[in-house]
């Protein structure tokens, strides 16, 4: 965790290690105090050779993340990837490029409801697509996707744990460093920021700015207590959106 004294580090930073390192860059250059807490880490999943036999019978592959693609590139070589790609987000479409050497269709709505409009998926009778994410997660791709007329298959390259913290003794930090705004990029890592926290310091944590990446983290948010004028929606979950929305709340902390 970064390094702090009791002088109004305004904002907390919450992006699973690995993801956040574009972020702290940025806010370093930009010279926005912050400390940075991860709560949550990826451990890969062994994917099995079913998996990649759907993988290469494929009409379509649908990555959710950065950490679907780094899971799967570990254990599977570029040769056996051959369908057209989908990326939820640009960032995990930059990651294919690098591992595939091609691109992947991304939607400018960097959300699964976005990847839905795109033209290349909406004639899909009898198609068989892959979507390769985490475990659990929301369900909307592959009903959209059925809905449609494709077969769906999931393949699990990766898991989310949450890492062994202890919430009190964090909160006492954060508070003494008086961390006003608290990024949190998906609704797990908020959930598991208001499970780490003792039930005693919910009212702090509820006082607090979030900023926030879609509507669907914003209704799980409200429904913890954190009040609208609180949240701020970033335009996405990229390094830069992110960016946008601390420097313009900087701004109005000064």
């Amino acid at each position: 965790m970064t390094e702090f004294a009791p002088d109004n580090i305004a904002f907390l930073i919450t992006r699973p290690a690995g993801k956040a390192d574009n972020l702290l860059a940025a806010l370093d250059e930009s010279g926005v105090s912050y400390l940075y807490q991860p709560l949550i880490t990826t451990a890969q999943v062994n994917v099995t050779p079913y998996d990649i036999q759907q993988l290469q019978q494929a009409d379509a592959v649908v990555f959710v993340s950065v950490s679907a693609v780094i899971s799967l590139q570990n254990q599977l070589d570029a040769s056996m990837l051959g369908a057209p790609l989908f990326a939820v987000g640009q960032t995990t479409a930059m990651a294919l490029q690098s591992w595939l050497g091609r691109s992947a269709e991304v939607p400018e709505d960097q959300r699964s409801e976005g990847l839905l409009q795109l033209p290349q998926l909406q004639q899909l009778a009898g198609k068989n697509i892959v979507v390769v994410r985490g475990n659990a997660g929301r369900e909307l791709i592959k009903q959209g996707l059925v809905a449609r007329g494709a077969a769906v298959r999931y393949v699990q390259s990766y898991k989310r744990v949450a890492l062994p913290l202890d919430g009190e003794l964090l909160c006492q930090q954060w508070q003494l460093a008086g961390i006003r705004c608290i990024v949190a990029t998906s609704n797990e890592i908020l959930q598991q920021l208001f499970k780490l926290v003792p039930q005693a310091h919910h009212h702090w944590l509820t006082q607090r700015d979030f900023i926030l990446v879609s509507p669907r983290v914003q209704d799980s948010a409200l429904a913890l207590g954190i009040a609208q004028q609180n949240i701020i929606l970033a335009a996405n979950a990229n390094d830069w959106a992110l960016l946008s929305a601390i420097s313009q709340l900087k701004r109005e902390y000064q």
